[in-house]
């Protein structure tokens, strides 16, 4: 989920001046099969560019637009606030209709109504939403040369999540990054304030909140389920740089599809 690949890109938090382009460089493990995801990502001038490898695929972020791009086709579609209030015209009924029916679900067909989505759906269907914790702990590790702090994520008292953080300015180039983050993220809001997906609001304003509670920069992430470590994201590479405009531009010869038709 891309809820799952873009946070520790998200989570680099610092207050000072940003300046030069950044390009930082992540890995995710599925630790159940071991399989390794590389997710680069380039900030500049409040603009990001995410690729995951192996991939086909590109997000840029560019002029209050979000581009999702496929270089399969060779094609791509543009998400900006007049696009997403036309998808919530046409997605709001049938997403009513969905929270309607789950409040009728028996609990396994709930859950494979999530599995389907892709995850646990927080306060839909009328679920209360679960009490998260943030607690910084005493362990401490060194990941890839950086000394860190774990701290975990409590939801109702169950380990959700373990992040080993740094202090804010320890990574050079984190402010541009989290300067085009952030930037990013209010956009995102505003794209979503028209679609009645409640759940997914609170998703995307617990992802910000939690980045700031932290108190540091994650250099690891550790996702788990049922008590049980899931996934695992790490830190390999930050670097300062400046970057070339057309890194935040839509490759020439693309053709543009519209967001809602058929795939």
């Amino acid at each position: 989920m891309l809820v799952r690949t873009l946070p520790l890109s998200l989570l680099l938090v610092t207050l000072t001046a940003a300046h030069a382009g950044t390009k930082l460089e992540t890995v995710n493990r599925e630790l159940s099969g071991n399989r390794t995801t590389t997710i680069n990502t380039w900030a500049q001038g409040g603009m990001m560019r995410v690729e995951t490898q192996p991939n086909e695929s590109t997000m840029i972020f560019k002029d209050d637009t979000i581009y999702a791009i496929s270089h399969k086709d060779k094609s791509y579609i543009a998400m900006d606030r007049a696009s997403m209030q036309r998808m919530a015209e046409q997605l709001n009924p049938a997403l009513q209709m969905l929270q309607e029916r789950m409040k009728d679900m028996t609990p396994e067909q709930r859950a494979q109504m999530e599995k389907m989505l892709g995850g646990r759906i927080p306060g839909a269907a009328g679920e209360p939403e679960k009490k998260q914790e943030i607690k910084r702990t005493s362990r401490n590790d060194k990941i890839n040369g950086y000394s860190c702090t774990f701290v975990e994520v409590r939801e109702d008292g169950v380990l959700t999540d373990e992040l080993c953080v740094v202090p804010g300015n320890a990574l050079k180039g984190s402010a541009e990054l989290m300067v085009s983050a952030r930037k990013m993220a209010a956009v995102l809001e505003d794209m979503l304030a028209n679609v009645d997906m409640p759940w997914l609001k609170q998703m995307s304003q617990k992802q910000m909140q939690n980045f700031e509670a932290l108190g540091g920069i994650p250099v690891l992430s550790r996702h788990f389920y049922e008590g049980k470590p899931q996934s695992e994201t790490t830190l390999s590479n930050i670097t300062s740089e400046t970057l070339a405009a057309t890194l935040f531009e839509v490759p020439a010869g693309y053709t543009k599809k519209d967001m809602m038709a058929p795939r």
